[in-house]
């Protein structure tokens, strides 16, 4: 045999031994492991979002009067963080958590392996019941989003995507929409906690001149992940906000780009998880045409204060 073949071989794992050629030595896929349990804990969490819904619901604020936080954002966050500690060890990963932020933790994105978790995703809808709520689960290796998980508990759906390898609602592989006219769009958006005249101003202003395009029609669900989903799946052709945070965002990146959407910055320029604006969309036509009409308004960066509040 010569030398060549049998490097070739190694290079593909593969040997010989005698005079047979055995099977390539495949690794362990590194992060199945954590996806797979991902999707378990968004499930336990999202029945506790549920029986929650069924009892009294106590609320708080945060940054504003509409920014509303409950218990049980504050237990599903603390739920999803030690199960995972309890499975995967305390001191193997990073997080970022919604209430973790806003009780002090920094939201600092390294290249250690990160969990960036929204426990409850549509906070406002479960105090009002309106049922849009989700879980929503990223992981990150390096600053890369490796995979992402959004469970719809109301409607009990189950977004879900790695990188690489497709993106699904439970078993069914989805795809983004192949319209490319915008004519014939539903563009989908919110107008966030900030209520600001300027800010609301241009929100709104925004919203008047897509319409106008005119596209079918412009909707929200009240929670960044499901809208996310939407455009994954092919229901709307575009999702655009600034303001939201990368909790709301990171499980739906890897989730439209796996479905074979788009991600860019509302200027144009290359997403980034950690700037609180974006615009996903299923093709460049839609985003670009969308983007022409977003007026930009400054907002903090989720990584401004790398030593927390």
């Amino acid at each position: 045999m010569s030398r060549s073949f049998s490097a070739s071989l190694a290079k593909c794992g593969a040997r010989v031994v005698g005079n047979q050629l055995e099977e390539p030595v495949t690794m362990e896929d590194p992060w199945q492991r954590a996806y797979d349990f991902a999707v378990l804990v968004a499930r336990k969490a999202g029945a506790e979002i549920r029986k929650a819904g069924e009892s009294e619901i106590r609320v708080s604020t945060k940054s504003s009067t509409v920014d509303l936080v409950t218990k049980t954002d504050e237990r599903v966050e603390k739920i999803i963080i030690n199960s995972l500690k309890e499975e995967f060890g305390a001191d193997t990963y990073s997080f970022i958590g919604e209430e973790s932020v806003a009780n002090g933790k920094p939201c600092v994105l390294t290249d250690k392996p990160t969990w960036i978790i929204d426990p409850v995703d549509g906070t406002t809808n479960f105090v009002h019941g309106f049922p849009f709520v989700a879980v929503s689960i990223a992981f990150a290796v390096k600053k890369e989003l490796e995979f992402g998980v959004v469970y719809s508990c109301l409607e009990d759906k189950m977004y879900k995507a790695r990188k690489g390898k497709g993106a699904f609602c439970d078993q069914e592989k989805i795809q983004v929409s192949d319209v490319a006219d915008i004519h014939k769009s539903i563009i989908i958006s919110e107008h966030g906690t900030d209520r600001s005249p300027e800010k609301v101003t241009k929100i709104f202003s925004t919203m008047q001149k897509i319409l106008r395009i005119p596209v079918h029609g412009l909707r929200g669900s009240g929670t960044a992940a499901t809208n996310m989903c939407l455009v994954a799946c092919g229901s709307v052709e575009a999702f655009f906000e600034m303001g939201i945070h990368c909790w709301d965002i990171a499980a739906g990146a890897v989730i439209v780009r796996e479905a074979g959407g788009i991600l860019l910055d509302v200027d144009g320029g290359p997403f980034d998880l950690m700037s609180r604006r974006m615009v996903s969309a299923n093709n460049e036509v839609i985003a670009q045409r969308i983007i022409r009409e977003i007026e930009i308004f400054p907002v903090e960066r989720d990584d401004a204060h790398p030593n927390g509040n």
